[in-house]
């Protein structure tokens, strides 16, 4: 945990990110509204969106059953040409939502990916201040 003070004042307590809680879901839905993605809502406050071919749909379920595994709170599902569901994620009322962003960044990508592919793609992270690279001595 850190706390930030101006003046003698605390201002804010930032955690870190895997403990930051779900925040505002408005920042993973603006992720599909950017990329064109039709977003609805139905009479109960529950969030849909999906992209103009419509073989993937997200689910924001603030309403939905609390009973329910794990309280998921997202839904996200691709379907194929007959409609059936080829995968499913979700994730539930404590993800932070900017992890729900990140995904959806890059399932709204409109790059295709070789469905063959076998390399190991590790995508690029920001080092933290205090990293220092690897040494193979040792």
């Amino acid at each position: 945990m850190h706390s930030f003070h101006k003046g003698g004042t605390l201002v804010m307590t930032m955690v870190e990110r895997p403990l930051a809680g779900p925040g505002s879901p408005v920042t993973a839905l603006n992720v599909l509204a950017r990329a064109g993605w039709t977003i609805t809502n139905d009479r109960k406050a529950n969030t849909f969106a999906f992209p103009p071919d419509r073989r993937v749909l997200v689910e924001f379920l603030p309403e939905a059953n609390e009973f329910g595994p794990n309280e998921t709170l997202w839904g996200i599902r691709a379907y194929d040409d007959l409609h059936q569901i080829v995968w499913e994620a979700t994730f539930t009322s404590a993800t932070p939502a900017e992890f729900i962003a990140a995904f959806l960044t890059d399932l709204a990508d409109p790059e295709p990916l070789d469905p063959d592919r076998e390399e190991d793609v590790v995508p690029a992270i920001a080092p933290a201040d205090n990293a220092s690279p690897t040494s193979d001595e040792g």
